[in-house]
Protein backbone atom coordinates (compact mmCIF):
# COMPACT_ATOMS: atom_id res chain seq x y z
CA UNK A 1 0.00 0.00 0.00
CA UNK A 2 1.26 3.48 -0.80
CA UNK A 3 1.70 5.22 2.27
CA UNK A 4 2.59 8.70 0.17
CA UNK A 5 0.32 11.88 0.55
CA UNK A 6 -0.62 11.37 -3.61
CA UNK A 7 -1.26 8.01 -2.32
CA UNK A 8 -3.36 8.38 0.63
CA UNK A 9 -5.06 10.94 -1.38
CA UNK A 10 -6.00 8.92 -4.31
CA UNK A 11 -7.27 5.75 -2.15
CA UNK A 12 -9.52 8.69 -0.23
CA UNK A 13 -10.36 9.68 -3.11
CA UNK A 14 -11.50 6.20 -4.65
CA UNK A 15 -12.94 5.39 -1.21
CA UNK A 16 -15.48 8.52 -1.87
CA UNK A 17 -15.84 7.67 -5.19
CA UNK A 18 -17.31 4.46 -4.68
CA UNK A 19 -19.88 5.42 -2.01
CA UNK A 20 -23.42 5.94 -3.04
CA UNK A 21 -25.38 9.53 -2.03
CA UNK A 22 -26.96 8.18 0.77
CA UNK A 23 -23.71 6.57 2.25
CA UNK A 24 -21.56 9.87 1.40
CA UNK A 25 -24.11 11.74 3.84
CA UNK A 26 -24.33 9.31 6.34
CA UNK A 27 -19.95 9.22 5.96
CA UNK A 28 -20.09 13.38 5.97
CA UNK A 29 -22.65 14.04 9.17
CA UNK A 30 -22.08 11.22 11.49
CA UNK A 31 -18.22 12.00 12.84
CA UNK A 32 -19.82 15.35 12.85
CA UNK A 33 -22.79 14.74 14.78
CA UNK A 34 -20.28 12.56 17.16
CA UNK A 35 -18.03 15.30 17.56
CA UNK A 36 -20.39 18.10 18.40
CA UNK A 37 -22.05 15.37 21.16
CA UNK A 38 -18.58 14.67 22.44
CA UNK A 39 -18.11 18.34 22.91
CA UNK A 40 -21.21 18.46 24.23
CA UNK A 41 -20.63 15.91 26.80
CA UNK A 42 -16.78 17.73 27.73
CA UNK A 43 -18.04 20.94 28.15
CA UNK A 44 -20.74 20.00 30.49
CA UNK A 45 -18.97 17.87 32.38
CA UNK A 46 -16.25 20.38 32.60
CA UNK A 47 -18.62 23.12 33.58
CA UNK A 48 -19.20 23.85 37.06
CA UNK A 49 -21.78 23.19 39.94
CA UNK A 50 -23.00 26.21 41.56
CA UNK A 51 -24.73 25.99 45.04
CA UNK A 52 -26.24 28.77 46.36
CA UNK A 53 -24.88 30.05 49.83
CA UNK A 54 -26.97 33.12 50.64
CA UNK A 55 -30.56 32.88 49.77
CA UNK A 56 -33.45 35.27 50.36
CA UNK A 57 -31.84 38.37 50.32
CA UNK A 58 -32.73 41.96 50.22
CA UNK A 59 -31.67 44.32 46.88
CA UNK A 60 -29.18 45.97 49.36
CA UNK A 61 -27.91 43.07 50.98
CA UNK A 62 -27.43 41.36 47.26
CA UNK A 63 -25.68 45.01 46.20
CA UNK A 64 -23.28 44.50 48.82
CA UNK A 65 -22.50 40.83 48.32
CA UNK A 66 -22.04 41.10 45.10
CA UNK A 67 -19.73 43.93 44.91
CA UNK A 68 -17.97 41.95 47.76
CA UNK A 69 -17.50 39.19 45.25
CA UNK A 70 -16.24 41.24 42.14
CA UNK A 71 -13.50 42.75 44.57
CA UNK A 72 -12.74 38.79 45.15
CA UNK A 73 -12.82 38.18 41.80
CA UNK A 74 -14.78 35.11 42.43
CA UNK A 75 -17.36 33.80 39.56
CA UNK A 76 -21.00 33.63 41.03
CA UNK A 77 -24.64 33.65 39.66
CA UNK A 78 -27.82 35.63 40.69
CA UNK A 79 -31.02 33.40 40.99
CA UNK A 80 -34.30 33.99 42.43
CA UNK A 81 -35.12 37.10 40.91
CA UNK A 82 -31.49 38.28 42.77
CA UNK A 83 -32.74 37.50 46.26
CA UNK A 84 -30.23 33.77 45.83
CA UNK A 85 -26.62 34.73 45.34
CA UNK A 86 -24.67 31.24 43.75
CA UNK A 87 -21.63 30.32 43.89
CA UNK A 88 -18.93 27.08 42.18
CA UNK A 89 -19.36 24.09 44.43
CA UNK A 90 -15.47 23.79 45.21
CA UNK A 91 -15.39 27.38 46.34
CA UNK A 92 -18.19 27.64 48.62
CA UNK A 93 -16.84 26.97 51.87
CA UNK A 94 -14.17 29.62 51.22
CA UNK A 95 -16.61 32.81 49.86
CA UNK A 96 -19.10 32.17 52.20
CA UNK A 97 -16.12 32.43 55.51
CA UNK A 98 -14.57 35.17 53.62
CA UNK A 99 -17.99 37.53 53.43
CA UNK A 100 -18.56 36.30 57.21
CA UNK A 101 -15.27 37.57 57.89
CA UNK A 102 -16.27 41.09 55.93
CA UNK A 103 -19.66 41.33 57.78
CA UNK A 104 -22.01 40.53 55.32
CA UNK A 105 -24.96 40.35 54.90
CA UNK A 106 -25.21 42.74 57.35
CA UNK A 107 -27.71 42.51 59.71
CA UNK A 108 -29.41 44.96 62.01
CA UNK A 109 -27.37 46.62 64.64
CA UNK A 110 -30.52 46.06 67.08
CA UNK A 111 -31.11 42.64 67.76
CA UNK A 112 -31.07 40.88 71.49
CA UNK A 113 -27.96 40.72 71.67
CA UNK A 114 -26.93 44.02 71.89
CA UNK A 115 -29.27 43.94 75.08
CA UNK A 116 -26.35 42.31 76.80
CA UNK A 117 -24.30 45.16 77.67
CA UNK A 118 -25.33 48.12 79.31
CA UNK A 119 -24.62 51.66 77.35
CA UNK A 120 -23.29 54.79 79.69
CA UNK A 121 -25.99 57.05 80.05
CA UNK A 122 -28.81 54.74 78.67
CA UNK A 123 -32.30 55.15 80.53
CA UNK A 124 -35.51 52.68 80.49
CA UNK A 125 -37.13 54.46 77.62
CA UNK A 126 -33.89 53.87 75.84
CA UNK A 127 -33.64 49.94 76.73
CA UNK A 128 -37.20 49.74 75.83
CA UNK A 129 -36.64 50.91 72.48
CA UNK A 130 -33.81 48.76 71.99
CA UNK A 131 -36.20 45.89 73.51
CA UNK A 132 -38.70 47.34 70.71
CA UNK A 133 -36.23 47.32 67.55
CA UNK A 134 -34.33 43.84 68.21
CA UNK A 135 -37.61 42.33 68.82
CA UNK A 136 -38.85 43.53 65.22
CA UNK A 137 -35.53 42.05 63.57
CA UNK A 138 -36.43 38.69 65.09
CA UNK A 139 -39.87 38.65 63.95
CA UNK A 140 -38.81 39.64 60.49
CA UNK A 141 -35.75 36.72 60.87
CA UNK A 142 -38.64 34.55 61.98
CA UNK A 143 -41.29 35.25 58.61
CA UNK A 144 -38.72 34.36 56.39
CA UNK A 145 -38.42 31.07 56.93
CA UNK A 146 -41.87 30.99 56.81
CA UNK A 147 -42.38 28.83 53.19
CA UNK A 148 -43.63 31.54 50.10
CA UNK A 149 -41.91 34.24 52.29
CA UNK A 150 -39.29 36.25 50.44
CA UNK A 151 -38.70 38.96 52.71
CA UNK A 152 -40.90 40.54 55.93
CA UNK A 153 -40.86 44.43 57.77
CA UNK A 154 -42.19 44.20 61.28
CA UNK A 155 -43.49 46.93 62.94
CA UNK A 156 -44.77 47.05 66.63
CA UNK A 157 -46.69 50.28 68.72
CA UNK A 158 -46.62 49.07 72.84
CA UNK A 159 -48.50 52.04 74.18
CA UNK A 160 -46.73 53.30 78.08
CA UNK A 161 -48.73 51.73 80.39
CA UNK A 162 -51.64 53.94 82.10
CA UNK A 163 -52.81 53.86 86.17
CA UNK A 164 -56.39 53.37 84.73
CA UNK A 165 -57.67 50.52 83.18
CA UNK A 166 -59.77 52.25 80.91
CA UNK A 167 -57.39 54.42 79.57
CA UNK A 168 -55.06 51.88 78.44
CA UNK A 169 -54.49 51.78 74.37
CA UNK A 170 -53.51 47.86 73.32
CA UNK A 171 -50.38 47.04 71.71
CA UNK A 172 -50.66 46.85 67.74
CA UNK A 173 -48.04 45.44 65.12
CA UNK A 174 -48.15 46.03 61.33
CA UNK A 175 -46.66 43.46 59.01
CA UNK A 176 -45.37 43.60 55.25
CA UNK A 177 -44.89 41.04 53.33
CA UNK A 178 -42.50 40.20 50.32
CA UNK A 179 -44.15 36.84 48.63
CA UNK A 180 -42.47 34.66 46.69
CA UNK A 181 -44.14 35.10 42.90
CA UNK A 182 -46.81 33.19 42.10
CA UNK A 183 -47.36 32.53 45.79
CA UNK A 184 -50.45 33.04 47.64
CA UNK A 185 -50.89 32.81 51.74
CA UNK A 186 -54.07 30.82 52.99
CA UNK A 187 -56.14 32.35 55.61
CA UNK A 188 -54.77 29.57 57.87
CA UNK A 189 -51.22 31.07 57.46
CA UNK A 190 -52.32 34.64 57.66
CA UNK A 191 -53.82 33.70 61.30
CA UNK A 192 -50.67 31.63 62.00
CA UNK A 193 -48.56 34.95 61.36
CA UNK A 194 -51.21 36.92 63.69
CA UNK A 195 -51.07 34.17 66.42
CA UNK A 196 -47.00 34.49 66.14
CA UNK A 197 -46.85 37.99 66.62
CA UNK A 198 -49.72 37.91 69.89
CA UNK A 199 -47.34 35.53 71.05
CA UNK A 200 -44.20 37.51 70.89
CA UNK A 201 -45.59 40.46 71.93
CA UNK A 202 -46.98 41.52 75.19
CA UNK A 203 -50.34 42.27 74.88
CA UNK A 204 -50.88 42.29 71.31
CA UNK A 205 -54.56 40.68 70.21
CA UNK A 206 -54.58 39.05 66.81
CA UNK A 207 -57.14 40.98 66.06
CA UNK A 208 -54.99 44.36 66.52
CA UNK A 209 -52.43 42.80 63.34
CA UNK A 210 -52.39 44.54 60.55
CA UNK A 211 -50.91 42.38 57.37
CA UNK A 212 -50.26 43.43 54.03
CA UNK A 213 -48.09 42.39 51.12
CA UNK A 214 -45.82 44.44 49.05
CA UNK A 215 -48.53 44.28 46.39
CA UNK A 216 -50.76 46.43 48.82
CA UNK A 217 -52.86 43.55 49.40
CA UNK A 218 -54.45 43.57 52.93
CA UNK A 219 -54.30 40.11 54.26
CA UNK A 220 -55.56 40.24 58.05
CA UNK A 221 -59.22 40.93 56.81
CA UNK A 222 -59.93 37.03 57.64
CA UNK A 223 -58.89 37.90 60.80
CA UNK A 224 -62.42 39.61 61.96
CA UNK A 225 -60.79 42.48 63.83
CA UNK A 226 -63.61 44.99 62.72
CA UNK A 227 -65.32 47.11 65.33
CA UNK A 228 -68.84 46.50 63.50
CA UNK A 229 -70.79 44.43 65.48
CA UNK A 230 -72.54 42.90 62.91
CA UNK A 231 -68.85 42.14 61.03
CA UNK A 232 -68.12 38.72 60.87
CA UNK A 233 -65.49 37.06 62.85
CA UNK A 234 -62.49 35.36 60.74
CA UNK A 235 -64.33 31.41 61.63
CA UNK A 236 -67.58 32.96 60.58
CA UNK A 237 -65.72 34.67 57.43
CA UNK A 238 -64.58 30.89 56.81
CA UNK A 239 -67.77 29.48 57.44
CA UNK A 240 -69.30 31.46 55.12
CA UNK A 241 -66.68 30.94 52.55
CA UNK A 242 -66.92 27.44 52.78
CA UNK A 243 -70.85 27.19 52.18
CA UNK A 244 -70.30 29.54 49.22
CA UNK A 245 -67.32 27.50 47.53
CA UNK A 246 -68.54 24.25 48.20
CA UNK A 247 -71.92 25.12 46.68
CA UNK A 248 -70.37 27.03 43.55
CA UNK A 249 -68.16 23.51 43.03
CA UNK A 250 -71.18 21.26 43.51
CA UNK A 251 -72.92 23.64 40.48
CA UNK A 252 -69.85 24.09 38.38
CA UNK A 253 -68.58 20.45 37.86
CA UNK A 254 -72.45 19.38 37.01
CA UNK A 255 -72.89 22.28 34.14
CA UNK A 256 -68.90 21.19 32.97
CA UNK A 257 -70.15 17.79 32.53
CA UNK A 258 -72.97 18.71 30.37
CA UNK A 259 -71.99 21.86 28.85
CA UNK A 260 -68.47 21.60 28.86
CA UNK A 261 -65.52 22.90 30.96
CA UNK A 262 -65.14 26.86 30.21
CA UNK A 263 -68.58 27.28 28.92
CA UNK A 264 -70.46 28.66 32.00
CA UNK A 265 -68.90 30.75 34.72
CA UNK A 266 -70.79 30.14 38.57
CA UNK A 267 -71.10 32.34 41.54
CA UNK A 268 -72.37 32.21 44.66
CA UNK A 269 -73.45 34.41 47.46
CA UNK A 270 -74.61 33.39 51.08
CA UNK A 271 -75.58 34.96 53.88
CA UNK A 272 -75.69 32.77 56.80
CA UNK A 273 -77.29 33.32 60.27
CA UNK A 274 -74.76 33.34 63.41
CA UNK A 275 -77.49 33.91 65.50
CA UNK A 276 -77.89 31.55 68.36
CA UNK A 277 -81.54 30.44 69.09
CA UNK A 278 -82.75 28.89 72.68
CA UNK A 279 -86.59 27.52 71.87
CA UNK A 280 -88.80 26.37 75.04
CA UNK A 281 -91.79 24.45 74.14
CA UNK A 282 -94.21 23.53 77.15
CA UNK A 283 -97.69 21.18 76.55
CA UNK A 284 -100.54 20.45 78.90
CA UNK A 285 -101.81 17.23 79.17
CA UNK A 286 -105.18 16.17 80.91
CA UNK A 287 -103.51 15.47 84.39
CA UNK A 288 -103.67 12.77 87.11
CA UNK A 289 -105.41 12.60 90.61
CA UNK A 290 -102.93 14.20 93.47
CA UNK A 291 -105.33 13.99 96.43
CA UNK A 292 -108.68 13.00 97.76
CA UNK A 293 -110.93 13.81 100.60
CA UNK A 294 -114.11 12.17 101.57
CA UNK A 295 -116.80 13.65 105.01
CA UNK A 296 -119.79 12.11 106.46
CA UNK A 297 -121.70 13.51 109.09
CA UNK A 298 -125.16 11.95 110.84
CA UNK A 299 -127.19 13.17 113.43
CA UNK A 300 -130.19 11.81 115.38
CA UNK A 301 -132.93 13.97 117.52
CA UNK A 302 -136.04 12.77 120.31
CA UNK A 303 -138.16 13.37 123.51
CA UNK A 304 -137.68 11.05 126.68
CA UNK A 305 -139.66 10.97 130.24
CA UNK A 306 -137.76 9.24 133.19
CA UNK A 307 -139.12 7.29 136.31
CA UNK A 308 -138.47 7.45 140.16
CA UNK A 309 -134.85 7.18 140.83
CA UNK A 310 -133.60 4.69 143.43
CA UNK A 311 -130.56 2.22 144.46
CA UNK A 312 -129.66 -1.02 143.43
CA UNK A 313 -128.57 -3.58 145.78
CA UNK A 314 -125.18 -2.64 146.07
CA UNK A 315 -125.69 1.06 146.47
CA UNK A 316 -125.48 2.68 143.53
CA UNK A 317 -128.93 5.01 142.72
CA UNK A 318 -130.71 4.38 139.55
CA UNK A 319 -132.66 6.61 137.18
CA UNK A 320 -135.24 4.64 135.20
CA UNK A 321 -136.91 6.40 132.14
CA UNK A 322 -139.48 6.24 129.68
CA UNK A 323 -139.17 7.01 126.00
CA UNK A 324 -142.55 9.26 124.77
CA UNK A 325 -142.40 11.72 122.07
CA UNK A 326 -140.91 11.71 118.61
CA UNK A 327 -137.22 11.34 117.52
CA UNK A 328 -135.46 12.96 114.22
CA UNK A 329 -132.39 12.01 111.83
CA UNK A 330 -130.42 13.62 109.50
CA UNK A 331 -127.42 12.54 107.13
CA UNK A 332 -124.81 14.69 105.59
CA UNK A 333 -121.90 13.51 102.70
CA UNK A 334 -118.92 15.39 100.80
CA UNK A 335 -116.13 14.44 98.46
CA UNK A 336 -113.05 16.89 97.37
CA UNK A 337 -110.84 15.56 94.80
CA UNK A 338 -107.43 17.29 93.65
CA UNK A 339 -106.03 16.87 90.00
CA UNK A 340 -102.68 17.83 89.25
CA UNK A 341 -102.15 19.30 85.09
CA UNK A 342 -99.39 16.84 82.82
CA UNK A 343 -96.92 20.14 81.50
CA UNK A 344 -94.42 19.00 78.95
CA UNK A 345 -91.02 21.16 78.19
CA UNK A 346 -89.18 20.72 75.59
CA UNK A 347 -85.86 22.80 75.27
CA UNK A 348 -84.59 23.44 71.20
CA UNK A 349 -80.96 24.98 70.60
CA UNK A 350 -80.38 26.43 67.25
CA UNK A 351 -77.09 26.44 66.59
CA UNK A 352 -75.50 29.67 64.48
CA UNK A 353 -74.57 29.12 60.59
CA UNK A 354 -77.68 28.02 58.82
CA UNK A 355 -78.08 29.83 55.24
CA UNK A 356 -80.51 32.52 55.71
CA UNK A 357 -80.18 33.93 52.04
CA UNK A 358 -78.99 32.47 49.17
CA UNK A 359 -78.06 34.41 45.82
CA UNK A 360 -76.61 32.40 42.49
CA UNK A 361 -75.44 33.54 39.31
CA UNK A 362 -74.97 31.58 36.29
CA UNK A 363 -73.36 33.19 33.49
CA UNK A 364 -73.18 30.88 29.84
CA UNK A 365 -71.56 31.51 26.69
CA UNK A 366 -74.06 32.32 24.20
CA UNK A 367 -72.03 30.89 21.17
CA UNK A 368 -73.11 27.00 22.89
CA UNK A 369 -76.47 27.65 24.35
CA UNK A 370 -79.79 28.60 23.35
CA UNK A 371 -83.01 30.07 25.26
CA UNK A 372 -84.68 26.84 26.13
CA UNK A 373 -81.30 25.54 27.91
CA UNK A 374 -81.17 28.92 29.93
CA UNK A 375 -84.90 28.06 31.15
CA UNK A 376 -83.55 24.14 31.96
CA UNK A 377 -80.34 25.44 33.42
CA UNK A 378 -82.29 27.60 35.79
CA UNK A 379 -84.54 24.73 37.29
CA UNK A 380 -81.70 22.81 37.18
CA UNK A 381 -79.72 24.66 39.59
CA UNK A 382 -81.93 26.00 41.60
CA UNK A 383 -82.88 22.25 42.42
CA UNK A 384 -78.95 21.84 43.35
CA UNK A 385 -78.04 24.74 44.82
CA UNK A 386 -80.72 24.36 46.90
CA UNK A 387 -82.55 27.72 46.11
CA UNK A 388 -85.63 28.53 48.65
CA UNK A 389 -87.64 31.78 47.26
CA UNK A 390 -90.07 32.05 50.54
CA UNK A 391 -87.09 33.19 52.51
CA UNK A 392 -85.79 35.54 49.59
CA UNK A 393 -83.03 33.66 47.48
CA UNK A 394 -82.35 34.51 44.01
CA UNK A 395 -80.96 33.07 41.08
CA UNK A 396 -80.18 34.63 38.14
CA UNK A 397 -78.87 33.16 34.23
CA UNK A 398 -78.01 34.33 31.28
CA UNK A 399 -76.21 34.05 28.29
CA UNK A 400 -72.88 37.01 27.24
CA UNK A 401 -70.58 36.06 24.25
CA UNK A 402 -67.05 35.08 26.44
CA UNK A 403 -64.23 36.57 25.66
CA UNK A 404 -61.63 33.66 24.14
CA UNK A 405 -58.63 35.65 23.78
CA UNK A 406 -56.78 34.06 26.62
CA UNK A 407 -58.05 30.41 26.30
CA UNK A 408 -56.52 31.07 22.60
CA UNK A 409 -53.38 32.58 23.51
CA UNK A 410 -53.11 29.78 25.88
CA UNK A 411 -54.04 26.98 24.21
CA UNK A 412 -51.75 28.20 21.07
CA UNK A 413 -48.92 28.18 23.20
CA UNK A 414 -49.70 24.86 24.64
CA UNK A 415 -49.50 23.97 20.88
CA UNK A 416 -46.44 25.52 20.47
CA UNK A 417 -44.85 23.69 23.18
CA UNK A 418 -46.06 20.53 22.25
CA UNK A 419 -45.15 21.06 18.51
CA UNK A 420 -41.54 21.65 20.03
CA UNK A 421 -41.23 19.09 21.86
CA UNK A 422 -42.76 16.90 19.33
CA UNK A 423 -39.53 18.52 16.97
CA UNK A 424 -37.25 17.54 19.92
CA UNK A 425 -38.39 13.98 20.03
CA UNK A 426 -37.86 13.52 16.09
CA UNK A 427 -34.62 15.03 16.37
CA UNK A 428 -33.30 12.41 19.34
CA UNK A 429 -35.25 9.48 17.16
CA UNK A 430 -33.57 10.96 14.20
CA UNK A 431 -29.93 10.81 15.75
CA UNK A 432 -30.54 7.90 17.32
CA UNK A 433 -31.47 6.36 13.65
CA UNK A 434 -28.45 7.97 12.40
CA UNK A 435 -26.53 6.48 14.94
CA UNK A 436 -27.69 3.12 14.17
CA UNK A 437 -27.06 3.84 10.07
CA UNK A 438 -23.58 4.49 11.25
CA UNK A 439 -23.28 1.47 13.44
CA UNK A 440 -24.48 -0.87 10.95
CA UNK A 441 -22.20 0.69 7.84
CA UNK A 442 -19.06 0.45 9.99
CA UNK A 443 -20.44 -3.55 10.19
CA UNK A 444 -21.31 -4.04 6.80
CA UNK A 445 -17.81 -2.51 6.00
CA UNK A 446 -15.29 -4.29 8.20
CA UNK A 447 -17.37 -7.28 7.07
CA UNK A 448 -16.64 -6.58 3.77
CA UNK A 449 -13.07 -5.57 3.96
CA UNK A 450 -13.20 -9.41 6.02
CA UNK A 451 -14.30 -11.34 2.94
CA UNK A 452 -12.12 -9.61 0.71
CA UNK A 453 -9.54 -10.70 2.46
CA UNK A 454 -10.46 -14.16 2.88
CA UNK A 455 -11.01 -14.00 -0.66
CA UNK A 456 -7.30 -12.92 -1.26
CA UNK A 457 -6.03 -15.60 1.08
CA UNK A 458 -8.31 -18.45 -0.74
CA UNK A 459 -6.87 -17.18 -4.50
CA UNK A 460 -3.52 -18.47 -2.86
CA UNK A 461 -4.62 -21.63 -2.58
CA UNK A 462 -3.21 -23.87 0.76
CA UNK A 463 -0.31 -21.61 0.95
CA UNK A 464 -0.52 -19.81 4.51
CA UNK A 465 -0.63 -15.54 3.46
CA UNK A 466 -0.41 -13.23 6.22
CA UNK A 467 -2.66 -10.51 6.84
CA UNK A 468 -0.59 -7.55 5.32
CA UNK A 469 -0.02 -9.97 2.41
CA UNK A 470 -3.88 -10.08 1.83
CA UNK A 471 -4.48 -6.78 2.16
CA UNK A 472 -1.69 -5.60 -0.44
CA UNK A 473 -3.40 -8.43 -3.00
CA UNK A 474 -6.75 -6.67 -1.94
CA UNK A 475 -5.41 -3.07 -2.65
CA UNK A 476 -3.77 -4.34 -6.10
CA UNK A 477 -6.90 -5.95 -7.43
CA UNK A 478 -8.41 -2.38 -6.07
CA UNK A 479 -6.07 -0.70 -8.59
CA UNK A 480 -6.48 -3.32 -11.69
CA UNK A 481 -10.86 -2.70 -11.11
CA UNK A 482 -9.80 0.80 -11.21
CA UNK A 483 -7.48 0.63 -14.28
CA UNK A 484 -10.09 -1.44 -16.10
CA UNK A 485 -12.84 1.18 -15.33
CA UNK A 486 -10.67 3.97 -16.48
CA UNK A 487 -10.34 2.02 -20.18
CA UNK A 488 -13.82 1.86 -20.04
CA UNK A 489 -14.34 5.67 -19.61
CA UNK A 490 -11.90 6.03 -22.51
CA UNK A 491 -13.70 3.43 -24.27
CA UNK A 492 -16.62 5.17 -23.93
CA UNK A 493 -17.17 8.73 -25.56
CA UNK A 494 -19.89 10.30 -27.43
CA UNK A 495 -20.46 9.92 -31.54
CA UNK A 496 -19.41 13.55 -31.95
CA UNK A 497 -16.11 12.27 -30.87
CA UNK A 498 -15.95 9.48 -32.55
CA UNK A 499 -16.62 11.65 -35.99
CA UNK A 500 -13.51 13.76 -34.77
CA UNK A 501 -11.28 11.15 -34.58
CA UNK A 502 -12.62 8.97 -37.45
CA UNK A 503 -11.78 12.52 -39.89
CA UNK A 504 -8.41 12.68 -38.17
CA UNK A 505 -7.35 9.79 -39.08
CA UNK A 506 -8.53 9.88 -42.87
CA UNK A 507 -6.38 13.30 -42.83
CA UNK A 508 -3.60 11.63 -41.51
CA UNK A 509 -3.65 8.82 -44.29
CA UNK A 510 -4.36 11.31 -47.42
CA UNK A 511 -1.21 13.47 -46.01
CA UNK A 512 0.93 10.06 -45.92
CA UNK A 513 -0.02 8.98 -49.26
CA UNK A 514 -0.06 12.49 -50.89
CA UNK A 515 2.54 14.60 -49.45
CA UNK A 516 3.17 16.99 -52.57
CA UNK A 517 -0.41 17.70 -52.66
CA UNK A 518 -0.36 18.25 -49.05
CA UNK A 519 2.26 20.88 -49.29
CA UNK A 520 0.67 22.24 -52.71
CA UNK A 521 -2.47 22.99 -50.37
CA UNK A 522 -0.38 24.69 -47.79
CA UNK A 523 1.04 26.98 -49.64
CA UNK A 524 -2.40 27.70 -51.40
CA UNK A 525 -3.35 28.33 -47.85
CA UNK A 526 -0.32 31.00 -46.40
CA UNK A 527 -0.38 32.80 -49.83
CA UNK A 528 -4.20 33.72 -49.36
CA UNK A 529 -3.35 34.61 -45.46
CA UNK A 530 -1.30 36.84 -46.59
Amino acid sequence: MDFSWAGIQQSVKTFWNRLSSPQKVITVFAPLMVAVALISLITWAGRPQYVAILTKLSDTEAGEITTKLKDLKADYQLADNGSTIMVPQQLAADLRIQLASAGLPAQSKFSFDSLDTMRLGETDADRKLRYVLGLQNELENTMKTLNGVQDARVHIVMPEKSLFVDSQQPATSAVTLKLVPGTKLSNDQVRAIANLLSGSVEGLQPENVTIVDTGGNVLSDVLGKSGDPNSLTGTQYQLQQTVEEDTRKSVQSMLDRVLGTGTTVVRISAALDFNQVKRVIQTNGPGAVLSEQTSTETSTNGTTTGGTPGLDPNGVPTYPTTSTGVNSTSTKTSATTNYQVDTTQEEQVVSPGAVKRLSVSVLADEDTINQNQLDQIKTIVASAAGVDETRGDQIQVAAMPFNKTALQQETLAMEKAQEKQQFVTYIEIGAAVLFGLLLIMMLLRSRSKKGRAEKMLGMNGSQPVSLAAAELLMNQQIAEEEAKLKIAQKKTKTVEELQKQKTKESVELYSRNNPDEVARLMKTWLSEER
